[in-house]
């Protein structure tokens, strides 16, 4: 480029300041709409990911049946005759809050003497958590201090929750302070006591599952014994199972819940595009109007021999300034 042109684009800039600060703010919108649609989406999966490993924990596989549940003598059966320790007992559902319908907090039923070996933020817990408290005294529950500020709770508190239309009150018994989890994670669950979750959930004598740690990291119950010969605590596990229970992974748990948030991905991708489309407009747009203010000067510049190259090369050497 010509040094004429060079100073020819800074004298105009220099004429219009404001122009060029709009120039650099249009440019900028368009990207930061771009960049924010983006940190978004990735922080909305994410979260998703974060809360699956709160309720997931370090379990391989899990033992679960259908709407109903597990009965409870399974899990001690479970124990005594295949002598299957790394297991723990489960009892998830939500409820609804009674002053706010609109808001739902997931509740997790732990066993704290099964736990060990499961979800890290239980065993070494935070100062303020009392087990005792949680499995000796009815409708105790522990929340994150996220969710807690959010409710406007502290220590000692009651909340009232709704669950197919009853109450339900659960006091406040402790917060939950993760060492290696983000907070993030726990926010809008209340992990309980077994039974507190079955009294709040209305399901009696009922699990929703079963987790395991199998010691062979390869035992798949899904494969076959030549395709996975470490998987024969898999394969017995399943075949001492009743009728109507299945042993699956607890990755395929985790991959079918991603599927069933295939709906919500494709929103957000679309949404990217979107946000992509804006800040290509909003960045043509500045640019344009640049150039649409300049023409008669272009008009003079051409006809004094300035090709139609060095004017596009002007244009787009200002864009990427």
């Amino acid at each position: 480029m010509r040094p004429t042109l060079r100073r020819l684009s800074r004298r105009h800039f220099q004429r219009h300041p404001w122009q060029a600060v709009l120039a650099v703010l249009g440019v900028g919108l368009g990207v930061a709409v771009v960049v924010s649609i983006d940190l978004a989406n990735a922080s909305a999966l994410r979260a998703f990911g974060l809360s699956s490993e709160a309720v997931t924990g370090r379990a391989t596989h899990r033992i679960v049946a259908g709407p109903t549940g597990l009965p409870e003598e399974l899990f001690s059966r479970l124990r005594i005759e295949l002598d299957i320790r790394p297991s723990a007992p489960v009892v998830a559902g939500y409820v609804g809050l009674r002053d706010d319908p609109a808001r739902t907090l997931q509740v997790l039923g732990l066993d704290p003497f099964s736990e060990a070996g499961f979800r890290t933020y239980l065993e070494r817990g935070a100062p303020g958590l009392d087990v005792t408290t949680l499995l000796t005294e009815p409708g105790t529950v522990w929340i994150s201090p996220e969710t807690a500020a959010e409710l406007d709770l502290e220590f000692g508190d009651r909340l009232a929750l709704d669950f197919a239309g009853r109450r339900r009150d659960v006091e406040i018994a402790g917060l939950l302070k993760p060492h290696d989890l983000r907070r993030e994670a726990l926010n809008g669950v209340l992990v309980a006591d077994i039974s507190t979750a079955q009294e709040l959930l209305d399901s009696g004598g009922r699990l929703s599952r079963i987790e395991l740690v199998l010691s062979d990291p390869e035992a798949d119950p899904d494969a076959d014994a030549e395709g996975a010969p470490g998987s024969s605590q898999a394969e017995r596990i399943s075949a001492w199972l009743p009728e109507g229970v299945t042993l699956e992974s607890a990755g395929g748990a985790t991959v079918a819940a991603r599927e069933m948030t295939g709906a919500f991905r494709t929103n957000l991708q679309a949404l990217s595009l979107l946000a992509l489309l804006c800040g290509a407009f909003l960045i043509y747009n500045t640019v344009t109007f640049a150039v649409v203010q300049r023409r008669p000067i272009f008009g003079r510049l051409r006809a004094l021999g300035v090709t139609r190259g060095e004017i596009l090369r002007l244009v787009v050497g200002e864009a990427l300034v």
